[in-house]
């Protein structure tokens, strides 16, 4: 199960929200909030640049077992209850996908011993 918790804190006009999000599963879990702020969502930014997790205002991240990650974003509109919804939720695929012709280039080469090609008069 993945749990989202989630605080916010209104300062000087503009709403903070801070949340937790913890998957309790036994498999990485990629987890999509959105905001429901009435309003612009501000994503955390570094030298100028949005934090690749956002796009608008939905964040989507992979959350390992048993670990927790810390989510933020600010608006300048009055918070609602809830500040967040789960959109999505789905395990993390651990496997990939390949073609016939690279699976084929990575077996080994084979051929079969001389005893087996050879027969008896």
């Amino acid at each position: 199960m993945v749990e989202v918790d989630w605080e916010t804190d209104r300062r000087e006009g503009v709403t903070f929200v801070t949340a937790v999000v913890a998957n309790t599963r036994t498999t990485p879990q990629t987890v999509r909030l959105e905001s429901q702020l009435d309003g612009p969502t501000w994503p955390p930014r570094r030298n100028g640049v949005t934090a690749p997790e956002w796009d608008g205002d939905v964040w989507e991240g992979t959350v390992e077992p048993g670990r927790r990650r810390g989510v933020g974003f600010a608006s300048p509109v009055a918070p609602t209850e809830p500040p967040l919804e789960v959109l999505e939720v789905s395990r993390v695929s651990d496997t990939t996908t390949a073609t016939s012709n690279e699976v084929l280039a990575e077996l080994d080469g084979w051929a079969p011993t001389p005893d087996v090609l050879t027969r008896d008069p």
